[in-house]
């Protein structure tokens, strides 16, 4: 019997093995499928050398193979750096290229979301939003983004709910996790990133002083994220560096600022 026991352990063990090796196997495969397919795009040509090469089979000799789920997250992240690594934030493009990369994606948001479309940047089958949206009043923005099953929904809201909580993100905080929760209900495939709050203009906290609470929001907010293992997106560089994209409230933002943003939503989910 502890013969047969010990076959039986050296069966089992053969077995893993191979199935670890198959694993292995199918990602090299798929790495190096995605190297030509990245090599011979002519629309964003990159430096593919024998270092990057060296450095991708680095990484996938780390990856855990006795789990395929574990294998897919980190391939994941693998095509994010690389997307971060190759995609030039500064660079402005046209309407169509942004509708084209955004196509399954939608944007859940306030008013300046909705300059998105306004603007003509994105269809408004895509920027679910309207005027003093606030997480109090748009549960039915969500729900309706979530039933056209996105790849990725990019959410932006916190201005208006500053004053609306009255300078205390704790029931905002809850509100959003409640509203990203019933999101993913609906929709559980869709990868969710939320912005941070841009940063309001000097004047504008001048005007509104509950509005100086702004970064304590982005704090909250930063934390939701971890807590539910959400992509945080920071924006406040955008308007940091170009002061002129401020409308005159010192909230709202001109037309030039939305390719700046979406280059960084781009950025930020690797597509």
């Amino acid at each position: 019997m502890a013969i047969n026991q010990a076959k039986r352990q050296k069966r089992n063990g053969i077995t893993r093995g191979s199935k670890k090796f198959l694993i292995f196997m199918i990602v090299l495969l798929i790495l190096i499928i995605l190297f030509f397919i990245n090599l011979i795009r002519g629309n964003s040509p990159a430096d593919y050398d024998k270092k990057t090469v060296r450095t991708s089979l680095a990484a996938i000799s780390t990856f855990d193979y006795s789990k395929v789920t574990t294998v897919e997250k980190e391939i994941k992240k693998l095509e994010i750096t690389e997307a971060q690594s190759t995609f030039d934030v500064t660079k402005i493009l046209t309407k169509e290229q942004y509708r084209k990369i955004l196509k399954t994606s939608v944007i859940i948001g306030d008013s300046v979301t909705e300059g998105l479309a306004d603007y003509g940047w994105l269809g408004s089958e895509q920027v679910f939003c309207k005027i003093g949206a606030s997480i109090i009043n748009s549960d039915e923005l969500f729900t309706s983004a979530a039933k056209i099953y996105p790849s990725y929904a990019f959410m932006a809201f916190g201005m208006n709910d500053i004053g609306n909580y009255n300078g205390n993100p704790d029931g905002f905080i809850e509100k959003y996790k409640k509203l990203i929760k019933e999101f993913k209900e609906i929709s559980p495939d869709t990868r969710i990133l939320i912005n941070g709050i841009t940063p309001p203009a000097q004047k504008a906290i001048e005007d509104n002083s509950i509005l100086k609470n702004y970064k304590k929001f982005n704090n909250a907010i930063k934390q939701m994220c971890r807590d539910l293992d959400l992509t945080y997106m920071d924006n406040s560089f955008i308007l940091e560096e170009h002061p002129d994209l401020y409308e005159g409230d010192g909230i709202h933002v001109s037309t030039n600022y939305y390719p700046y943003w979406m280059n960084n939503m781009i950025l930020k989910a690797g597509l």
